[in-house]
């Protein structure tokens, strides 16, 4: 059943354009497929025990890149998503090398003014890179009579195509060898390093890969809302994805998958509560903490533990 399920949920998926013709649900799918492939970048981080808050960083650094290769030098919208994500993965080695020196919460306050320096240097500088003010009237993808504001169709499958891609690259990943090694590291890095595993190198890495994700994710965000500012990538945004990742769970890179999904999908449920929308996204997310600490997949695992053990002791009571 397990092996029929994914590729169910990608037959729906790629079929929900046809089923659903409400652009505003396409726009949520969107949005939810863009938090799904930050979510999924920050777990690879975190199967090796580290928490990001440059997530936001390195996806404006992505955004940032299309919008001047595509509205300044006219560069076409899919060159510019590969070196929107390979240029955030080349600043994350340097930034990653000196990050990941520290631990613990150091190791977030590094990587939190890491966020803050870029979004600071992108709001200073309005010469390119629009100051405050940000970035306005990016060009779409091409064609651009395809990729228009009132179709979000191909936007919709856009989104959907990274989010395969970042979810099984990073499947592959985990688990590989090197996924091991990561799950290792996480559970002891001191053991792993003395048993030979290359600590600091497979940690970088992983900072790389994550960053590369990021990147991408925000090549698409730029492309589809056609309008950057350091006020969207902010800090709170990384806290955000970390708060995707630790309500759906860190078990399995379905929990990321889940918490972006019901965390996105619950503010614009109670939207219309106008000045308690996140006053309801609070009380939704303190009570899943204190009923579900393991996350909500984590829930589901163990309920579906006791139902096998239910049955099992059923059928043996029942001979």
């Amino acid at each position: 059943m397990n092996r029929l399920f994914v590729p169910a949920l990608i037959a729906v998926l790629v079929l929900m354009p046809a089923i659903v013709h409400d652009a505003y649900v396409l726009h949520v799918a969107i949005v939810i497929g863009i938090n799904v492939v930050m979510a999924v970048s920050m777990w690879l981080l975190g199967i090796t025990g580290l928490i990001s808050f440059g997530q936001a960083g390195f996806m404006f650094i992505g955004a940032m890149t299309t919008a001047l290769l595509t509205k300044n030098l006219h560069w076409p919208f899919w060159v510019a998503l590969p070196l929107s994500a390979v240029i955030p993965g080349l600043i994350a080695a340097p930034v990653g090398r000196l990050s990941l020196r520290v631990k613990g919460v150091y190791f977030f306050l590094v990587t939190l003014a890491f966020g803050q320096v870029v979004a600071g240097v992108f709001a200073y500088f309005e010469d390119p890179f629009g100051g405050w003010y940000g970035i306005r009237n990016i060009p779409p993808p091409q064609p651009a009579t395809l990729f228009s504001t009132l179709n979000k169709v191909p936007f919709y499958y856009l989104s959907l195509g990274l989010v395969l891609l970042t979810c099984w690259v990073i499947h592959r990943i985990s688990r590989s060898w090197f996924g091991n090694v990561l799950w290792s590291i996480r559970e002891s890095d001191l053991l792993a390093s003395s048993i030979g595993v290359n600590v600091q190198g497979s940690k970088l890495i992983a900072f790389i890969v994550s960053a590369f994700f990021a990147g991408a994710a925000g090549s698409v965000y730029a492309g589809y809302f056609g309008y950057i500012s350091p006020l969207v990538f902010t800090f709170e945004y990384s806290v955000n994805i970390l708060v995707f990742i630790v309500v759906g769970g860190f078990a399995s890179m379905a929990g990321p998958i889940v918490g972006a999904l019901v965390l996105t999908i619950v503010p614009e449920a109670f939207r219309v509560t106008g000045k308690y929308q996140m006053m309801a996204f609070g009380l939704i997310l303190v009570f899943s903490m204190l009923l579900m600490p393991q996350g909500i997949i984590g829930a589901w695992q163990r309920l579906a533990v006791r139902r096998a053990f239910g049955r099992r002791i059923a059928r043996q009571g029942g001979r």
